[in-house]
């Protein structure tokens, strides 16, 4: 699970810096949203570490999750499981370095909740306690 992690980091992140190269030049030579590069850049690392603290966060779904920043407002877009979901990630977005405000516009979809965790011999929620046992 570690590993998958690190390479869904690492693909994250290497699309982040791929694109950033391909759109800085794009950044400089549009009239509307004028940002110098170091702004484009500082936007662009941003997004990296928002996406980066989604998958460090075991209760969140960072391929689920959209990130997209300006000026270091990060705008969050997609579908989570539960309202508690919305919540930790516009938190999570908001601990991170450098930004500056979370415009979250994600959207619950229950479907996307993960059921609880059963034990695979029963259909039962597991517990952190003993079953009980009959008396004889």
């Amino acid at each position: 699970m570690n590993m998958r992690k690190l390479i869904i980091a690492t693909a994250i992140s290497t699309g982040t810096v791929l694109g950033t190269v391909g759109t800085v030049t794009y950044a400089a030579e549009t009239d509307t949203n004028k940002q110098s590069v170091g702004e484009y850049a500082s936007d662009a690392m941003i997004t990296t570490k928002v996406k980066a603290a989604f998958v460090a966060d075991t209760s969140l779904s960072a391929l689920d999750i959209s990130v997209e920043t300006q000026d270091g407002n990060v705008t969050l877009t997609g579908t989570v499981g539960t309202d508690a979901e919305v919540k930790q990630a516009a938190d999570t977005a908001g601990g991170v370095e450098g930004v500056k405000q979370v415009q979250n516009n994600l959207t619950v979809d229950p479907a996307k909740a993960e059921p609880a965790k059963t034990d695979s011999t029963t259909t039962e929620p597991m517990t952190s306690e003993p079953a009980p046992t009959q008396a004889k």
